[in-house]
């Protein structure tokens, strides 16, 4: 047996176990930057609680091999922007695609900016972990 360093695919599922852990870790993340509120970027990216939310999104099959790097109709941004308007209602397709295109929106920042910590601030985050919480029906 060995490890493999590949992507979980978009017809892969998640299990609820992935789900529940992945919105924990999302939650250590937000308390984390709450808690450090002035730290700077680059003490963001520091922090242990931002390493296992990115680990765990890759692990848990949030973010695809074959998922588009953009979102159709209300946009990556406007959902960021605008997150109770459309991830709180969204299909739990939509969300995970939304997550996908966050994390690959950050490591093209290369940490010049953190569209993850900007998903924090507006509740986006958040309000991925509730609905995975709650189940995220699809």
């Amino acid at each position: 047996m060995k490890i493999e360093n590949k992507v979980a695919s978009r017809r892969s599922p998640v299990r609820s176990d992935q789900a529940q852990l992945f919105a924990i870790l999302t939650r250590d993340l937000i308390q984390a930057n709450e808690r450090y509120a002035s730290m700077s970027l680059d003490a963001f990216f520091q922090l242990g609680e931002y390493r296992k939310f990115v680990l765990s999104a890759y692990a848990c099959g949030f973010v695809c091999d074959d998922y588009s790097s953009e979102m159709k109709g209300a946009g990556f941004e406007a959902m960021k922007q605008r997150p109770q308007e459309h991830l709180g209602s969204c299909s739990f397709s939509v969300l995970r695609h939304w997550v996908h295109v966050l994390l690959r929106a950050e490591r093209w920042a290369q940490g010049w900016s953190s569209h993850v910590r900007e998903a924090i601030e507006s509740g986006a985050l958040a309000i991925v972990a509730g609905r995975l919480e709650e189940g995220a029906p699809d």
